[in-house]
């Protein structure tokens, strides 16, 4: 189809979006319109460039009515700054029905009474305990799915869906629309409609492609930006403006901003002018019209003729129109786009090739290791996903920040994969544990948790490698390997705890004294003697035993026991040395006398 007049939307939804400039439908706008102004459910594979949001929201402006004081229609989206950019965006097709769209975000003014929500992943709970008011929606979307589900837990997630009315319209739409996406869709959604239709992945197997022609293996270059697109365009028409190439065709999204662009490369002194104008080194296409194919068509040498497309095509059609002439083939795509681009570029045939930018002299091997891991994974498929997720982060960082923070992540988790290889050659002889006095205990009431957050505070050794905790009354000990002691020590030195200036070194004792709680209950252990006093128990005293044997045999009866035995046990007087027989004085003196 070559106009929205041909889809089943209402007068003033057209006039709205010629008014913005979209004047035809792309591949996916023209398959999803007439199944969603029908009320199917629909499971959409689209991403930024294949025109989403004129694609799910101008039939729901056609069939819901506001003007309820609350929602009508929500949609989820992957962070606050898609979900404000949308909400703007399509702010100008609501004027023309009389509804309002807005994003429950900052600074927005009574989001929650807006037609059409726009809510960021980090603001579905609002939804489920009812801080918006959804007893009036009747559709909801997932703009980017993929992001949606990495975003938002799915507990509540699941609990949102599951407690809408059956009646509601559910329209799934993302790029890749990965499994979790395509599970959460296949289970709440019913009998959805999937919009390109297309082969289906089975079981991971990817879809047969056709064999491509020697025309179809042609090279579409992908450069991504980040700024604005009139410089990128300007720079780069620039840079393929060499021999042997004497033109660069321009393809804009529409005939106003192909005008807006014209004025701009004007002004930097590059002349324009339509498809095939010999005396301008640059043409201008609004579009996809059938002028710039002819005048393309129409070149003796291909060669001499470069694309551009400062905006990204809408479908394979677009880009075969586009670029299939045979001179140098360039697009010009923000991150977000780049998996819709490779469905469309897959569809046509080309082989996308990304063109790195110039790379910065080399600092050291870490870091250029680093880059070259990173360039690995901007073109990596997922990475569109990730990216909007990142865009919550750039609402309160700078992108320097945030870059720089993934950095550092990355290097701490090199760093902990490395650690293991220092010193392998005594691997198998572990690390020993020390311990160490802490002047606070109990009677500060400190416990093992608090002892343990100032040291990983103070000191930055990780709680894995802290080991017993014993929290005594008067003071505590704590086992830290032996690598870490010095560095724990200095850092808690004289800070101050439980109002108390901890006082930290190693524990030099083996046995600490124990403290006045203690003190009672260590006696009995260490004084046998002690404990036996205290229980009250009479103990007998040394040679009791004897004594009593010498009053049973009666009075005047001689002791048995031998002399060397009585001098062992306490009994009797030394002997003099060499004296033999009785000690003088004539009596044998008695068992334990003294």
């Amino acid at each position: 189809m070559t106009s929205f007049e041909d889809l089943p939307l209402g007068p003033e939804t057209v006039a709205a979006l010629a008014a913005e400039g979209i004047e035809a439908p792309t591949p996916f706008q023209a398959a999803a319109i007439p199944v969603i102004a029908r009320g199917n459910d629909v499971m959409g594979r689209s991403g930024p460039g294949s025109g989403t949001l004129v694609g799910y929201g101008a039939p729901l402006l056609d069939r819901l009515e506001g003007g309820h004081g609350a929602p009508v229609c929500l949609i989820l989206c992957a962070g606050h700054r898609q979900a404000t950019e949308l909400a703007r965006s399509f702010a100008g097709l609501c004027e023309a029905s009389g509804t309002r769209a807005a994003a429950l975000a900052e600074p927005w003014l009574l989001p929650e009474r807006a037609d059409f929500l726009f809510v960021p992943a980090d603001r579905v709970q609002a939804l489920c305990d009812r801080s918006v008011d959804v007893s009036h929606v009747r559709a909801l979307v997932l703009h980017d799915g993929d992001g949606v589900v990495k975003g938002v837990r799915p507990d509540h997630l699941e609990t949102f869906l599951t407690e809408l009315p059956r009646e509601c319209q559910r329209i799934f739409c993302g790029l890749p629309f990965g499994p979790a996406l395509r599970s959460l869709a296949e289970r709440f959604t019913h009998r959805a409609t999937t919009v390109p239709p297309g082969p289906r992945q089975i079981q991971g197997k990817r879809p047969k492609t056709r064999p491509q022609t020697d025309d179809a293996s042609r090279e579409l270059n992908l450069m991504v930006i980040e700024g604005d697109r009139w410089e990128a365009a300007l720079a780069l028409a620039a840079e393929l403006l060499e021999d042997p190439v004497r033109h660069v065709l321009i393809f804009a999204s529409s005939a106003d901003q192909a005008a807006d662009l014209g004025d701009f490369l004007a002004m930097h002194g590059y002349g324009c002018g339509p498809p095939g104008d010999e005396s301008v080194p640059v043409w201008l296409s609004p579009g996809e019209d059938g002028a710039a194919r002819e005048a393309l068509d129409a070149i003796a040498e291909p060669a001499t003729v470069a694309t551009l497309s400062c905006s990204v095509p809408a479908g394979a059609a677009a880009a075969t129109l586009r670029h299939a002439a045979g001179g140098p083939a360039w697009v010009l795509a923000a991150v977000r786009e780049t998996g819709h681009l490779r469905e469309v570029a897959a569809g046509a045939g080309f082989r996308l090739k990304r063109i790195r930018p110039t790379r910065p002299p080399r600092v050291s091997a870490t870091l250029d290791a680093r880059v070259d891991e990173l360039h690995e994974a901007v073109r990596a498929p997922e990475m569109a996903s990730y990216y909007l997720l990142v865009e919550s982060l750039l609402d309160r960082f700078s992108a320097a920040e945030v870059a720089a923070a993934a950095l550092l992540l990355l290097d701490r988790r090199s760093a902990k994969k490395e650690a293991p290889s220092v010193g392998a050659a005594h691997a198998s002889v572990p690390e020993s544990w020390v311990r160490l006095f802490v002047s606070a205990g109990k009677r500060d009431d400190l416990g093992p948790g608090d002892l343990l957050g100032a040291l990983t505070n103070q000191s930055g050794v990780p709680g894995k490698r802290v080991g017993r905790i014993d929290v005594r009354e008067s003071h505590s000990l704590i086992e830290v390997r032996e690598s870490d002691a010095k560095k724990v020590i200095s850092a808690m030195n004289g800070i101050t705890l439980g109002g108390r200036s901890l006082r930290v070194d190693y524990d030099r004792a083996k046995e600490r004294r124990p403290g006045p709680k203690e003190r009672h209950s260590g006696a009995k252990q260490r004084y046998p003697v002690a404990k036996q006093r205290y229980s009250g128990e009479k103990q007998p005293r040394p040679g009791a035993k004897e004594r009593q044997d010498a009053k049973a045999r009666g009075p005047g009866a001689k002791s048995r026991q031998p002399r060397d035995k009585m001098r062992s046990t306490g009994g009797g007087k030394p002997r003099r040395p060499g004296g033999k027989g009785r000690p003088p004085g004539g009596k044998t003196p008695r068992p334990g006398s003294k």
